[in-house]
């Protein structure tokens, strides 16, 4: 392999917030940024008990270790697609997944897979650059906003509503009362008041109070 790298280029590769790796084409860990040692790295070495400046030899077989169970088939998908890849470097990836550690904490991660060409671009492309962003406040609040939008409920088209009692028929022909029927299709509540033209209507005595007021 044929790589050449500046000091400035790995003095940025070190001090950069994201966790990145850099891969082989058998997905062995090659190097890690001081972010990863700390994050994912520091992990993988209190669970294996192993000193942190030892990586780990199998990059894929890490995340199916890591893999929420819920998302384990998915990654496993993944996992089969770049195994069966012949060049799995050709093209850039990009996947959001799901890590379940020890402490059962779960944590989401956008993957982004980035080619690494040797300074001949005739030859194959050896190794990757995989950065790590830890995106689980940003996947919680999208399960807040779906959780928000699957309970929120809207009236659309033509209601019948009786012209003499107002009761709106439904989709069964049951005939409800405005707030049995808003009730059933929107997450409105009623409590009742009386307005004053009905206090007119209903009591007379008191229209001298209301036209008082007015």
């Amino acid at each position: 392999m044929s790589y050449f790298t500046t000091d400035l280029e790995r003095l940025s590769f070190q001090s950069i917030r994201h966790q990145l790796i850099i891969v082989d084409r058998n997905w062995r860990i090659r190097s890690c940024n001081t972010a990863w040692q700390n994050g994912l790295g520091q992990l993988y070495s209190e669970q294996n008990r192993s000193d942190i400046h030892r990586l780990p030899s199998d990059y894929l077989h890490l995340l199916q270790t890591w893999a929420a169970y819920e998302e384990r088939t998915r990654i496993e998908a993944v996992i089969q697609h770049f195994e069966k890849t012949q060049h799995p470097f050709a093209h850039c990836h990009t996947y959001d997944i799901s890590l379940q550690f020890a402490n059962l904490d779960i944590r989401w991660f956008r993957l982004e897979l980035t080619p690494l060409p040797q300074s001949d671009p005739s030859l194959p492309v050896e190794l990757a650059l995989i950065a790590h962003t830890d995106i689980t406040e940003q996947k919680q609040i999208e399960q807040q906003l779906k959780q928000a939008l699957s309970e929120v409920r809207t009236l659309r088209g033509l209601l019948p509503i009786c012209a003499v009692c107002k009761q709106i028929k439904d989709e069964q022909g049951v005939w409800n009362s405005v707030e049995s029927y808003l009730e059933k299709h929107t997450h409105a509540e009623f409590t009742h008041d009386i307005c004053p033209d009905c206090i007119r209507r209903l009591y007379p005595k008191y229209s001298n109070i209301l036209d008082k007021r007015s």
